[in-house]
Formats: structure tokens, sequence, C-alpha cells
């Protein structure tokens, strides 16, 4: 078989689970929600998949600081936060084809490498949770049903 069109195809399925986990996950909040659920959602496609979720990345609260409260694992935990309207936080998971142990490069202390070797993918958006759902910030056209930003003139 050709051995670069099977690594790429991988390479696109593993991108594929991750961005479907983000969008699931999105699509499964608003109001009211547990935080959990984000994390129960994306395990759970990873799982499906036959992918991990890595732990030691989470998405974070956006408000004063670029990296506040609430933490948001990508993965099944005890959070029972309730999401309440006005919450703005970043929903990023990283799914793994092995095992989801990770470590930083020394080379530029920011790539997050994998410590068996095997392929990573993260996708990521900014989200606010409104009164009667969530709405996208980060992208205006990948959920028309959530709003998303307005088009400048």
């Amino acid at each position: 078989g050709d051995g670069d069109g099977e690594a790429a195809a991988a390479a696109l399925r593993l991108q594929a689970a991750t961005k479907r986990a983000m969008d699931e996950a999105i699509r499964a909040i608003g109001p009211g929600v547990c935080l959990t659920r984000i994390g129960e959602v994306i395990e759970g496609v990873a799982e499906a998949e036959g992918y991990q979720s890595v732990r030691a990345y989470c998405g974070h609260g956006i408000g004063r600081g670029f990296h506040m409260l609430p933490f948001v694992p990508h993965f099944r935990n005890d959070s029972r936060l309730p999401l309440r309207e006005g919450m703005t936080f970043t929903i990023e998971p990283m799914l793994t084809e092995g095992k989801q142990d990770t470590y930083v490069s020394e080379e530029d202390n920011w790539t997050v490498l994998t410590v068996d070797g095997s392929r990573a993918a993260q996708y990521e958006h900014m989200v606010h949770i409104t009164a009667d759902g969530v709405e996208v910030l980060t992208d205006s056209e990948a959920f028309p049903e959530f709003g998303g930003l307005a088009e400048p003139e």
C-alpha cells in the first residue's frame, strides 16, 4: 500500500474526530448544563474513534485575564459547575492516536509532543453562554445556528 497516503488518511481521520469532539461538546452546552458535560462528550468521541483525550491541557475561562477559571477538562471528570449566562471560555480538545501522555519541546518551550511519538490534533473555539444557549465567538460560519460575530461591512 501507499504508506504516505495511508499516513495522510490517518492524520485526516484524527483531525476530523478532534473537530467533531469539539463541535459536539459545543452543541451539548448551554445555561444550566454541567461543565463536566464537555469532557464527557469529548472523551466519548475520542474513545469511539480509538483515540485518547490529553488530560494535561484544558480549556479556560476568558475575562479580565486570558487564562482564568473555570478550567475546562476535555475528559470525564467530577466538575459539577453549572454553566451560567455570561460565562466565556475555551473548548480546545487535543486527541492522540496513541497514549495521551505529552511533554513540551525544549527547543521552543511551546510545542507539545506525545511521549510515544504518536500524532495529535487540537482544535479550539471560544464560546459564550447566552440566556438560551451558546455563541461561538471565534467562528461565525462554523455554527450559523449560534450566531457568531457580525462580518465587517
